[in-house]
């Protein structure tokens, strides 16, 4: 009895491998040279929805920043791609996690920022352990910091004290990790 659940374990997960490689080879499509596709930080939910980071080479061959993507399973077994383009991170954010911040955020984007601005990584799956990604950013030379929120530990990058240099390492974090962030005024109430 329990070599057969063994099996139907594994069974189980390499149809799920299967699958995640079908989206994959979906994601790629949405690429501009979908053969160099490299994917990061890859997580599926309970309902079957793949989200994790992407990219792939360019032209020159130069390897582009990550980006996000969701795959959203559809009634008939299918998949909805949404792969991040700079106009639907929210909506890659509703079904990976970091939307309530996404809009927090955005109701706050025009308040000034005396404190500065923080880079927060997004609470969730893309995260990891705590100690997995702070040592991933010590790694790649990116300072950060951990405060607790209700009990939960949450990564920041900053102060910065222009909301430019906020977004400029905000995109280094996305192109060096495929780590997804949101930038947020400093001690603004989350």
């Amino acid at each position: 009895m329990r070599k057969l659940v063994v099996v139907l374990a594994v069974m189980a997960l390499v149809g799920c491998e299967n699958e995640v490689e079908g989206v994959h080879k979906q994601v790629a499509e949405h690429l501009p040279n979908p053969g160099t596709a490299k994917f990061g930080n890859v997580r599926i939910d309970t309902k079957g929805t793949i989200c994790g980071q992407v990219r792939s080479k360019d032209d020159a061959g130069q390897y582009l920043a990550y980006r996000s993507y969701v795959a959203v399973k559809t009634g008939d077994g299918q998949y909805q791609i949404i792969v991040a383009d700079g106009s639907n991170e929210l909506r890659i954010r509703e079904y990976c996690g970091g939307a309530e911040l996404q809009r927090r955020a955005d109701a706050l984007a025009d308040q000034p920022a005396p404190e500065g601005w923080d880079v927060e990584v997004i609470q969730g799956a893309n995260m990891g352990a705590l100690s997995d990604m702070t040592a991933r950013l010590i790694e790649k030379g990116i300072a950060s910091s951990v405060e607790y929120r209700e009990g939960k530990p949450v990564v920041l990058l900053g102060p910065f004290p222009s909301k430019a240099e906020a977004q400029a390492r905000q995109a280094e974090v996305m192109a060096k990790l495929g780590t997804d962030s949101v930038v947020i005024q400093h001690g603004a109430q989350r």
